[in-house]
């Protein structure tokens, strides 16, 4: 191809290129609209939802509760209308024993009842009747108050008045009645029963209707039954201006229909009401919830969500905008990098030295003085040379820690680890800190005597420091000693050397203390040991 037609054709590529910025653009704003976009949408969903659930669940709250109460009226009731029966078919009030048994029968079967009664015309008790009941209906209002209604209806149907006080014991209860019709059609009284209000609180105090919801049950007329959260003295009080009991009066359908308001309704629209008449009875179940609460779950996930998606559009545009100067900066990541890796390295043998390191008194720790140890055994088995070992142990270091506090109990272990420090008489000794009270030194190319000498130092140059142990005595910190040399053999193994050690530092201890013991070298062929105590 000549130049010329090479020029025509960059000439004609250059025109149909397109700016990679406007390109860059035009990409973003697409990507973070549609994030955008979808993240409203996902949102206004969600709270949808979110209310759905709530006032599904709201629904079900109230005709669960509707039905309890319900239930538990219904078996009243139940009891009532047989009752009636039972008096409809003896002869006038007659047979008063098997009517007294029956009467507490019912009763004690029936732990819903307060009591259970039967009356006459004028509010007495039937004749050789023994009511059942904890306490008596108040007859001066309850009894009136329901002989009232009954003596002015000719019908049976039942009657549900006010809640009240029970007499004796004070509890709320919640008075039913039905008439009692002679045979010759006149009133003849009524029969009564009690529900305890407290039976039928079970329920709603097992459903979560949130930190601010409130439900209540009362009678058509207006007195609560019973409300949550529980309140006594709420118990009785008219609640036809409740929002709930005006918009169930307002706008309740057929009986038994439940009724929804959301928010619009009542207040502003930050309340949802769910109401229920319990079907066949004349009381009204309401929830209400503040719509906060019910959305609490759903604001908490809008958050997270948003916050996600515009993290996530501040990273795009972060990595648009830094995209361009990736290149510029590689040389100069890579030449940090370099100097990263050699400072790791550092750090790497520092810590690893650090790891070696007794953290409180600043010499070698166990796992070093164990790693050690492996290799003095192993030289000293190959070159046939001896190898002592010097345990330590603060003495009574306990009742130090008890008497003057940990803080003054590191200082003492501070002293004591300069002291078995500063007992090394050759750089090839090792001076560790097992743990606790406890130090060690390793004497490599070292035989009893010699080790004994350390150890004796050691133990001397403790003492000297005169730190008081008892407060008013003479008696200051000392360091018992457990000392055991050695000439490796093929079969031993360097735990057989601390073993040893050990057992001459317990012997120290139990001898009393502030004192070497020392145990000395088993010979290859088997013969004595030797033994030696060297007291202060």
């Amino acid at each position: 191809m000549k130049p010329a037609q090479i020029l025509a054709s960059l000439s004609q590529l250059d025109h149909q290129k397109r700016p990679v910025t406007l390109v860059a653009i035009v990409f973003f704003s697409l990507v973070c609209l549609s994030l955008g976009g979808m993240q409203g949408w996902s949102v206004y969903k969600a709270r949808k939802v979110q209310l759905q659930a709530a006032t599904l669940s709201a629904a079900n709250i109230t005709q669960a509760l509707g039905d309890h109460v319900g239930h538990g009226l219904d078996l009243a009731d139940g009891i009532l209308s047989d009752l009636v029966e039972r008096m409809h078919l003896q002869a006038e009030l007659s047979d008063t024993e098997s009517l007294t048994r029956y009467l507490a029968e019912r009763t004690r079967r029936a732990p819903l009842l307060q009591a259970l009664a039967l009356y006459d015309a004028k509010g007495a008790l039937v004749p050789g009747l023994a009511n059942p009941g904890s306490a008596n209906p108040d007859a001066t209002e309850i009894v009136r108050e329901h002989l009232a209604h009954h003596a002015a209806m000719a019908d049976d149907a039942l009657f549900i008045g006010a809640p009240a006080r029970a007499p004796g014991n004070g509890a709320w209860i919640l008075p039913l009645s039905r008439r009692l019709t002679l045979r010759d059609g006149s009133f003849g009284g009524m029969a009564m029963a009690t529900i305890r209000i407290a039976s039928l609180r079970d329920f709603p105090g097992q459903v979560d209707i949130g930190a601010r919801g409130n439900m209540l049950v009362a009678l058509e007329s207006g007195p609560m039954v019973l409300s949550r959260p529980q309140n006594d003295l709420d118990v009785g009080k008219d609640m036809r201006a409740n929002p709930a009991f005006v918009l169930w009066r307002q706008q309740k359908g057929e009986p038994g229909d439940a009724i929804l308001s959301v928010g619009a309704a009542a207040q502003g629209g930050d309340i949802m009401y769910s109401y229920r008449r319990v079907a066949g009875y004349p009381l009204m179940v309401a929830l209400s919830r503040p719509t906060d609460d019910v959305l609490a779950s759903w604001w908490d996930s809008a958050y997270l969500s948003t916050a996600g998606v515009s993290l996530l559009l501040l990273i795009q545009l972060w990595l648009g905008i830094r995209l361009y100067g990736q290149i510029a900066l590689r040389d100069r990541l890579e030449k940090d990098r370099r100097s990263l890796q050699k400072l790791l390295v550092k750090k790497s043998r520092s810590l690893r030295r650090q790891a070696f390191k007794d953290a409180l008194t600043g010499i070698a720790n166990r796992r070093q003085f164990d790693v050690r140890l492996n290799w003095e055994f192993n030289r000293a088995l190959d070159e046939g040379a001896p190898l002592a070992l010097v345990m330590l142990d603060v003495d009574h270091f306990k009742k130090y820690n008890d008497r003057y506090g940990h803080p003054a109990g590191d200082e003492c272990l501070k002293a004591v680890a300069g002291c078995v420090s500063g007992g090394r008489r050759r750089s090839d000794d090792m001076a560790a800190r097992l743990g606790g009270e406890e130090f060690a030194i390793l004497l490599p190319n070292t035989g009893l005597r010699g080790a004994i000498a350390v150890a004796e130092a050691i133990r001397k140059r403790v003492a000297a420091h005169q730190m008081t142990h008892v407060a008013g005595s003479s008696h200051c910190v000392t360091v018992s000693c457990g000392v055991h040399a050695l000439v490796p053999v093929e079969g031993m193994t360097a735990a057989e050397l601390v073993d040893a050690a050990d057992r001459a530092l317990y012997l120290a201890k139990t001898s009393g203390r502030n004192r070497v013991r020392a145990e000395g070298t088993i010979p290859p062929a088997g013969g004595k040991r030797l033994s030696l105590v060297v007291n202060k």
